[in-house]
């Protein structure tokens, strides 16, 4: 199979008792890598260098993590073992690898646990090429919920999704999400397709939250997180208009997203190896691509201690 964007290899570390895991995105050298986080509640490494006011252009990997602010310190392991490979940015005093990571809030169910710096090791050896990974309920995407803005078990199960597209230009946008938002995942048909149940149904968080006169919210409990890739060759502050447009696509497909109780951060990373004439036109297309990705993630779930998937409650539903 050719990878979806050559020279990106992708890691999962699963736990499923813990309902816990981590996604390592491995970069090719000469990458440009960009991030932005809009929600209010984010768990994050090393963001500020990859905006566009900031040093850093290259990263060597991307780290999306379970565990919320204790995943931080398996996230912090990567560079560790990179350079342990002889993988970063050279100096006289040797690699140092450049690694933002992102973390989200997975310890609803399951047992107490989180990712370790075993669990980094075991991503990073797991790695494939970009699109061989597996999807739904898996590393990062293992113990996401969708919907979560009354509690856990009103929930319906998240995972970590994949979408593409390969543009006019020549130009691959490739997407990856991890998908653990307050909000609902919408379909293509403006219907819900995974989020808040009550009643045996979709109840619609935005509803909820409409018409419930006190409703008692828990703060930082969901994120959304988006690695959009592409092929073509972007400068700094065109990969970052990437990333700005995975927020868009995360605009698309969650209703409601960006919350103060959300951590939603994306990353974008352009391999440079197919020129291109307009990175406008790759805004509209990488959109399209996390929004695609963020639905294949609640369709490709399984449902996971207790909390049910939406292909098992289509059945249940139809």
């Amino acid at each position: 199979m050719t990878p979806l964007i050559d020279g990106i290899r992708i890691g999962h570390w699963t736990d499923l008792d813990a309902a816990t895991g981590m996604t390592v995105f491995l970069l090719p050298e000469g990458n440009v890598t960009a991030a932005e986080a809009r929600g209010q509640s984010t768990g994050t490494l090393n963001i500020p260098v990859f905006e566009p006011q900031g040093a850093a252009d290259q990263a060597h990997a991307i780290v999306l993590t379970g565990g919320t602010v204790f995943g931080l310190e398996a996230a912090a392991h990567v560079p560790i073992a990179l350079a342990g490979e002889g993988i970063g940015t050279r100096t006289v005093d040797g690699p140092v690898p450049m690694v933002p990571a992102a973390v989200v809030y997975d310890i609803h169910i399951g047992d107490y646990a989180w990712p370790t710096a075993e669990s980094a090791r075991a991503a990073i050896a797991a790695a494939v090429p970009a699109g061989e990974e597996e999807r739904g309920t898996v590393g990062v995407g293992t113990g996401v919920l969708t919907g979560s803005a009354l509690d856990a078990r009103s929930s319906t199960k998240g995972g970590f999704g994949r979408a593409h597209k390969l543009t006019a230009q020549g130009a691959t946008i490739a997407a990856w999400a991890a998908v653990n938002p307050v909000g609902d995942v919408i379909g293509e048909d403006g219907q819900v397709l995974a989020g808040l149940r009550r009643g045996g149904r979709f109840a619609g968080v935005a509803d909820f939250l409409c018409n419930d006169p006190d409703p008692e919210l828990d703060w930082g409990h969901a994120t959304t997180l988006v690695v959009v890739a592409t092929d073509a060759k972007l400068p700094k502050r065109e990969t970052w208009r990437l990333a700005q447009a995975g927020h868009n696509g995360i605009a698309h497909a969650i209703s409601p997203c960006a919350t103060g109780l959300d951590g939603d951060t994306a990353f974008a990373v352009a391999t440079g190896r197919v020129e291109v004439r307009s990175a406008l036109a790759l805004e509209a297309v990488a959109a399209e691509v996390v929004t695609a990705a963020i639905r294949d993630a609640v369709r490709s779930a399984s449902g996971l201690h207790g909390i049910p998937s939406a292909s098992e409650l289509a059945r249940v539903l139809a």
